[in-house]
């Protein structure tokens, strides 16, 4: 029976001392674990050695990407950070908040009517976003499968107003709506978006000559008009290419700062972001509006996310339609 007792291994005495209620110290469960990291890392290491060459090239593009990401999320975490930070450390060198709190939420409904900002922000966007990406796949539509005289020479001339900066035409059109009476209201910023957008003619353009003409031009066999073409056959498929124009042109319009501070001369109408501006301005200038400004800044981001949750399908289809066609 001593003999026997004597040939018991290691794992079986463990064994035995478990289960005759013995427990193990810190000092040994802290061992265990530092001699089990071993064989792990060997392991690991040896997966990694014979890994394809391909898949050790994917790992370390996807580390570098999310390296960057990383660091272009930076700025942003720092400004989710600050809104819970209070005025008097808002240039300290710690990252957290000392005091948590959401007293910059509060205040920042209290000093401004944010509410009011986001109806005019909506007006001033979601309905002329839609019209101005509408009107710019029909002008697309009739540069790309329909033939006219003097077509290129048309493209070309609204292709060139693309070279012209907003800073060299701002104040022209400031004196002409102001001479027509618009800046009273939003009619300013809403009537030149509805014309359409030589931007997104372009790209759109551009997307529909990967769509064969042969499919128009069977339609017209059949006897069936160029609106309803446009409508049945050449809007289905390009609403992806829409959905992308859509996100882009709402996100252009919904930041806008420079037009609507331009063209609005009435308060009640002020879009969200010169309401947020107000805050500084309000403020005399000094750091006690800061937190408040970057919590409402936040909050104004909230439907840009919302709208890009809900198109981001139709945008990887319209890459992937743009990856066959090349």
């Amino acid at each position: 029976m001593e003999d026997t007792n004597l040939n018991l291994t290691e794992s079986e005495v463990a064994a035995s001392a478990v289960q005759s209620g013995e427990k193990e110290t810190f000092s040994e469960k802290t061992k265990k674990f530092f001699k089990g990291l071993g064989p792990f890392f060997k392991k690991c290491w040896h997966n990694f050695t014979h890994m394809k060459r391909k898949t050790v090239a994917d790992i370390f593009v996807w580390i570098i990407l999310a390296l960057g990401a990383f660091v272009v999320l930076i700025p942003f975490i720092w400004m989710i950070l600050a809104t819970f930070k209070d005025a008097t450390e808002i240039y300290a060198s710690n990252i957290f908040p000392k005091k948590w709190t959401g007293e910059n939420y509060a205040l920042m409904w209290e000093r401004v009517d944010l509410l009011r900002g986001f109806l005019n922000s909506f007006l001033t966007t979601v309905p002329v976003v839609l019209v101005q990406v509408v009107v710019s796949a029909m002008a697309a539509y009739a540069f790309a499968k329909l033939d006219f005289k003097g077509k290129n020479s048309l493209f070309l001339v609204m292709l060139s107003t693309m070279m012209v900066p907003f800073a060299v035409v701002m104040l022209p059109q400031a004196w002409l709506f102001g001479r027509l009476g618009l800046t009273e209201g939003p009619l300013a910023v809403i009537i030149p978006k509805l014309f359409g957008s030589i931007t997104t003619v372009f790209f759109l353009r551009q997307f529909l000559y990967g769509i064969p003409k042969s499919i128009s031009e069977a339609a017209l066999l059949d006897g069936a008009g160029y609106t309803r073409i446009f409508v049945s056959i050449i809007l289905p498929l390009i609403m992806p290419a829409l959905a992308t124009q859509f996100i882009l042109s709402f996100i252009g319009n919904w930041n806008d700062y420079l037009g609507p501070m331009l063209f609005i001369n009435d308060e009640a109408w002020y879009t969200l972001p010169l309401m947020v501006n107000s805050l500084n301005k309000n403020s005399g200038g000094t750091a006690t509006a800061i937190p408040q400004t970057l919590a409402a800044s936040l909050i104004s981001l909230i439907p840009i996310v919302i709208v890009f949750a809900v198109f981001q399908k139709k945008i990887i289809g319209s890459i992937v339609f743009s990856a066959v066609k090349g």
